[in-house]
This record gives structure tokens, sequence and C-alpha cells, in this order.
């Protein structure tokens, strides 16, 4: 934490949305707008049963469905209104979407080799680069504290979107991108000290799945 951030202004839970159809059948969805499983129901369930106790001075979803329907049940069992943010989006993969990990090693193989070794330097075929991810959710973020400095702040979004809000917030590049690995239904919280360009970030959670209890989705198996 910098020098003179110690009066905490703001925690920001950084929520992955629960199972999705399509990460039952290891598919890349990018900005498909895929529901959640039944499974992934139950998940964003248990999440939110474990906040119930947070109050929340917003939430905020990307507009995508299976991201949406998992704040949706937050915001229901925590009584807190839920604002959709277009910037939240989950990557656009472009011609990846729909294909499975293999499909897309057999016909992008050069592209697909780079992005499990290099993402930074990949742009995906008619859909984005980490840059772009990370510029528009970063002018996301900006709007969220702007409308709310202070207090506490749900974001249920995409495992991309939140891979690159960590590194941003905790000043890493984006070489980074693969260090971590976020689960469905995942709990991050960042602490945030200071206002404005002063803001100083803390991890006080990460990837935590406690709340889950055994209905834990293979991530191992999911494209992203």
């Amino acid at each position: 934490m910098g020098e003179g951030a110690a009066t905490v202004t703001l925690e920001l839970y950084l929520i992955r949305h629960g199972e999705s159809e399509w990460n039952r059948s290891s598919r890349y969805t990018g900005q498909q707008d895929i529901p959640l499983s039944e499974t992934g129901r139950e998940q964003a369930r248990r999440l939110a049963h474990r906040l119930v106790g947070v109050k929340f001075a917003a939430i905020y979803a990307s507009p995508l469905r299976r991201a949406r329907e998992t704040a949706h049940i937050l915001g229901s069992i925590t009584q807190t209104r839920v604002t959709l943010e277009p910037g939240l989006a989950e990557i656009h993969h472009g011609q990846w979407e729909g294909l499975t990990p293999l499909q897309v090693a057999e016909k992008f193989g050069s592209d697909y080799a780079r992005w499990r070794t290099q993402p930074h330097t990949v742009v995906m075929p008619q859909g984005e680069s980490l840059a772009d991810v990370m510029q528009r959710a970063e002018q996301s973020l900006r709007r969220i504290l702007a409308e709310h400095p202070r207090g506490k702040i749900a974001v249920c979004s995409h495992d991309a979107v939140i891979r690159v809000l960590l590194l941003k917030t905790l000043g890493l590049s984006l070489e980074h991108f693969w260090k971590w690995s976020f689960e469905n239904a995942a709990l991050n919280i960042l602490q945030c000290s200071g206002e404005g360009d002063r803001r100083t970030w803390r991890l006080l959670r990460l990837n935590d799945t406690t709340h889950l209890d055994g209905i834990y989705s293979d991530c191992a198996l999911q494209a992203l």
C-alpha cells in the first residue's frame, strides 16, 4: 500500500459469472449471449447467500446473459439494483466463438499457440486483443468509481475482463494474463485506498470459491 494511503475508501468485488451452457461443452463463448446452466444458477445463488450481509452501494454487470443472470441473482438476494455496463463484456473471440480449443488449434494454429504463450500479442480474428479489452474495461471501471467512489461495489463479469482489471489495478502488464485462474462464480476482492489518481489497490481475495461447497465446474476444460 502506498504512503499516505491508509484510509480505505472502497472495496471492489470482482465476480466471475456462474457456469454457462458453453462452459460445459468447452466452447469459446466470447460475446455470444449464452445463458447459465442449472449448475451455474446454483453457483450464483450460493455466492449470493454468502454475500447476503454485504451492503453493496451498487452492482454492475456485463450485459451478456450469463453475467447478467449472475448479477440479478446477487442483486435479488442482497436487495441491490443492477446496472449493465457494456465495457464489462467478455473478450470478443471473433471467428473462434462456438469452437472448441481443439477446433481452434486445427484452424488457427499459430494464433492459438501464441494465445497460450504470449496472449498480449494476439488479436482475435475478427475480434479483440487484450489491449482492446483493457481499454474498455478500464474506462468502465473509471465510470463506476466516478459514480461510486466509496463503499462496496460488485462487478459481475467474465474471465478475461477480471484478469485484465486485476492486472491493471495491481500495476502488472498483460504478459501476466495467464498467471491466475478463475473458477465460475469465484469471488475476488480488491481494497482501494485514496481517491482519483492517488488510488492504491490491495488484493484481499483471489479466486475464492469456498461458498460453492462441492458444485465446482472443471475450468481446466473450459475455453478461454
